[in-house]
């Protein structure tokens, strides 16, 4: 792994930049600079520490290349911060006019009450009650379009390493019917329904068909 070296516009400072080939987007920055001329022991201690974290960056590219089709995942490309996981998630994936995703990631949030939760305390049992947390809140099938994106998280989580087995796996998105809808009849119900005789006189009166 090579880093190439680029001055800026006054000559003052040298920035660095990875190199993974002559094509576009091939050359991305580092976010890494030294100064060329370094005045004053400021700004040698500067170039002195940010040597170091460029090796620390070239270690870590290494470590990338050479995890391509193992199945590893070194461990700087994890995000201790689940929910920075899922917020990049709902950034990448989110689709105009559906906002089940977005929603789901802000009742997630209330759910948790905190700013942060590793992936270590996703648990099925979490999933369990995060879920009842939307039933609770929520009638129709909020609840379930809100949990079945949260769902789609965590199985991209788990391709992408977070965890061995999906802690969704068992818990099913559920819907939760509005209690002012009405009863929905049954096919025999119906049936039933069609079969009983209708009393005209008693239903429309005597002159309904006069």
């Amino acid at each position: 792994m090579n880093f190439l070296k680029f001055p800026n516009r006054k000559g003052d400072k040298l920035f660095f930049h990875y190199d993974y080939g002559r094509g576009k987007g091939q050359r991305p920055s580092t976010g890494i600079f030294i100064y060329a001329r370094p005045k004053d022991q400021i700004q040698k201690n500067h170039n002195k520490e940010a040597l170091k974290l460029l090796e620390v960056k070239k270690s870590q590219a290494i470590l990338e290349q050479q995890a391509i089709g193992s199945g590893f995942i070194p461990t700087h490309k994890f995000k201790a911060n689940f929910l920075e996981y899922y917020e990049e998630f709902v950034k990448s994936n989110s689709r105009k006019g559906n906002r089940h995703l977005s929603n789901s990631f802000t009742q997630f949030k209330a759910f948790i009450k905190k700013d942060f939760i590793a992936p270590i305390e996703i648990t099925e049992n979490l999933c369990k009650r995060f879920r009842q947390f939307l039933l609770d809140k929520y009638n129709g099938l909020t609840p379930l379009n809100y949990f079945s994106r949260f769902k789609e998280v965590i199985s991209a989580a788990k391709s992408d390493g977070y965890f061995q087995k999906k802690p969704t796996e068992e818990v099913k998105a559920k819907s939760k019917p509005s209690k002012k809808l009405k009863e929905i009849l049954e096919v025999e119900d119906y049936i039933a329904l069609l079969s009983t005789p209708v009393n005209t006189r008693e239903t429309t009166g005597s002159n309904a068909f006069k």
